[in-house]
């Protein structure tokens, strides 16, 4: 029987140190993820605070399509008719002085405007609201990268 003990006593020294090493292994790791989560809390919070507030916070109006008005021998007087609106994602913009300088001209908006628009902190910026559809149609035409157009109801 003492040599059944004499030989389990390695065994007993290999099995604790394997247990040591992982218990060191699992509190060397445990440490790091707790430094990161306090550096994040502590350090970068603004950061992602901000971040967080402009991905989330976004107002968009959205006018509802509206029920046609008739007069008594059933013509119409007032009617809801779908137009385009354009807006800008400026970081997908390449060369906004240029796309500043050709939406002006196409829709009658001062530059100093339009710039002033698309250099805010804002991820999404209105171009125009409720567009004609001729200038939509010039605006389009232009094939701007970062401008899209969203359909809008106009009470006529």
């Amino acid at each position: 029987m003492t040599q059944n003990r004499a030989h389990a006593a390695p065994n007993d020294r290999i099995a604790v140190n394997r247990l040591l090493i992982v218990a060191g292994l699992a509190t060397l790791w445990m440490t790091a993820v707790f430094v990161r989560v306090g550096y994040l809390q502590l350090f970068e919070h603004s950061e992602y605070l901000t971040r967080a507030q402009r991905q989330q916070q976004r107002v968009i109006e959205i006018t509802p399509k509206r029920g046609a008005i008739y007069d008594r021998n059933m013509h119409p007087l007032a009617m809801s008719l779908p137009v385009d609106s354009a807006f800008a994602v400026p970081a997908e913009m390449k060369d906004e002085a240029l796309a500043v300088k050709l939406i002006s001209g196409v829709i009658g908006v001062p530059r100093d405007v339009l710039q002033e628009r698309l250099e805010s902190s804002k991820s999404f910026v209105w171009i125009a609201r409720k567009l004609p559809p001729e200038k939509a149609e010039a605006l389009v035409a232009l094939n701007l990268k970062g401008v899209y157009f969203q359909k809008e109801n106009q009470r006529y």
